[in-house]
């Protein structure tokens, strides 16, 4: 929790944090789209839990007191074996849910060189085009934030809701300022 506040403040983000933190079962993660020089996406297809079978951008959870950019740095080279660069926060979320589904989650966009594929052991890494994102097997919340990560100018803050058959509705958006 002291690190997302910290890297709040060090962003300057006019936001309060308690909107964050809505139970105890939350823990905190970070993920990236990030894109290659072909316009591909680096996509992997999970195999476990939260969202088995589905495409998602690499990422993971955020260790105690880890730095959020050193954070999905580090769990974008553990996975893919990529080194990002150009990053830039789009979307930081609230999540609630059943078992799996209770994230505070940062979201970045990214930049990498197109290279060979190595193994992943979360899943199959694949390269996807961004303009054909929303054709592939995305979770649905993903297709519901792409927007706010492409379309739209800005930082924003999505608070998420997950029912028991894990469908994810988005409860509010909230454009987020920097001072």
């Amino acid at each position: 929790m002291e690190n997302v506040e910290k890297y709040i403040k060090e962003k300057k983000l006019q936001f309060d944090t308690k909107k964050l933190f809505k139970n105890h079962n939350q823990k905190i993660a970070v993920m990236c789209y990030a894109e290659n020089e072909e316009n591909e996406i680096l996509m992997l297809e999970r195999i476990k839990e939260p969202f088995s079978g589905k495409l998602v951008p690499p990422g993971g959870k955020v260790e105690t007191n880890e730095d959020i950019e050193k954070a999905i740095r580090r769990e974008f080279l553990e996975e893919t074996g990529f080194i990002l660069n150009d990053l830039k926060l789009k979307v930081f979320t609230s999540e609630e849910g059943p078992e799996h589904y209770n994230w505070i989650l940062f979201i970045f966009l990214g930049k990498i060189k197109k290279r060979k594929l190595n193994y992943c052991n979360e899943g199959i890494l694949k390269w996807i085009k961004k303009n054909k994102l929303l054709e592939e097997n995305l979770t649905n919340i993903d297709k519901k934030i792409l927007p706010y990560l492409y379309e739209k100018k800005g930082l924003f803050f999505i608070e998420i809701n997950y029912d028991e058959n894990k469908n994810a509705e988005i409860l509010h958006v909230e454009k987020i300022e920097t001072y």
